[in-house]
């Protein structure tokens, strides 16, 4: 059999290897000669190692994206959950500090009101206002710290606006008698009840000696 002398390089040879790892250089040289001019020329089918490897590959590659993908939906879900936690703690000031406002300022007006009226009428006695108001405990307290004068009488109480006591007091010391028709005459009508609330429940009386009124406050 004639001989043939090839020349390859290295590269050529680990194809060769790669190619036909069980046989010998020469048999794969002489296979690929014979496949060739049968017509049966083709490509070695990979190894069943190489075909698990490959697919390996191709699940982890796969899995991998997936993974990457999960990674960046599930940091794009975080950031949106942190902006809305965020958002619901302003909203909750928000709804706390505007709670608190008409609270506020109902409690003030509640105060000025009750003040303001007090002036206007000058007194307030507690039979007055029972059915409006619950805590009338609460309510005199406060009229007290705002200034009013608050006396306790024999069966309830009463709140003078300072102003009017200093005048009714004034008025009451001028009055030389303890008619009717002259106390109608020269008090007015809130000064009048006041007077008397006072007289029935011993905190004034009329001293027919000196003839003047005396009002133990």
């Amino acid at each position: 059999m004639p001989k043939i002398a090839l020349n390859l390089s290295s590269e050529q040879l680990e194809a060769l290897s790669r190619m036909f790892p069980d046989e010998p250089v020469e048999d794969a040289l002489l296979r690929i000669v014979n496949d060739f001019l049968s017509g049966k020329a083709s490509r070695p089918e990979p190894r069943a190692d190489d075909k698990s490897l490959r697919a390996l590959l191709d699940v982890l590659n796969a899995y991998t994206g997936k993974i990457d993908e999960l990674s960046r939906r599930v940091s794009q879900v975080i950031e949106a959950l942190e902006e809305i936690s965020s958002r619901l703690q302003n909203l909750e000031e928000q709804v706390r500090s505007v709670a608190q406002q008409p609270r506020q300022v109902e409690r003030k007006e509640l105060r000025r009101s009750a003040l303001d009226i007090l002036k206007e009428q000058g007194v307030m006695f507690e039979s007055d206002i029972a059915s409006k108001i619950k805590n009338r405990d609460a309510f005199f307290e406060r009229l007290r710290r705002g200034g009013a004068v608050v006396i306790e009488l024999a069966k309830e109480r009463v709140a003078v606006d300072p102003e009017f006591f200093a005048r009714f007091k004034d008025k009451v010391a001028k009055l030389a008698s303890s008619s009717e028709d002259v106390l109608s005459r020269d008090l007015e009508k809130g000064e009048l009840r006041l007077l008397k609330a006072l007289s029935s429940s011993g905190l004034a009386y009329f001293d027919s000696t000196k003839r003047r009124w005396v009002i133990e406050l």
